[in-house]
């Protein structure tokens, strides 16, 4: 299982074992190994609809830099974390194998839109 983490310059994939914390969450959103307080900012970016970001809900007030905009048009600022929604608990979960290829494959990184 996976999670992804996006900057404003690359789209990293994590193999892990288990699930992360919120606190680790929390952790690798907005600069990474700062605390910060996580929002999902888009439920609706990805082919596969059980794909969210998560982001640092102060990403304007902390003036990270743009990373990705989503299909809403909203450019979210630092690092953003990817994961997978579990609807039968209706909380957060790993991706996929195959989800983890939609998120490397439709992701719009800031820096490739601007020109």
């Amino acid at each position: 299982m996976f999670y992804a983490l996006v900057n404003p310059k690359s789209i990293k994939i994590h193999n892990v074992k288990k699930m992360l914390s919120l606190k680790e969450m929390q952790e690798l959103v907005g600069i990474e190994g700062e605390s910060a307080y996580i929002e999902v900012s888009s439920y609706r970016n990805y082919s596969d609809k059980s794909i969210v970001i998560v982001a640092d809900d102060g990403f304007l007030l902390n003036h990270f830099s743009p990373t990705c905009v989503t299909v809403e048009g909203t450019v979210l600022h630092g690092q953003v974390l990817v994961l997978g929604i579990d609807l039968v608990n209706n909380d957060f979960s790993l991706l996929t194998e195959k989800q983890a290829r939609i998120v490397q494959e439709e992701t719009r990184l800031y820096q490739n839109l601007r020109g």
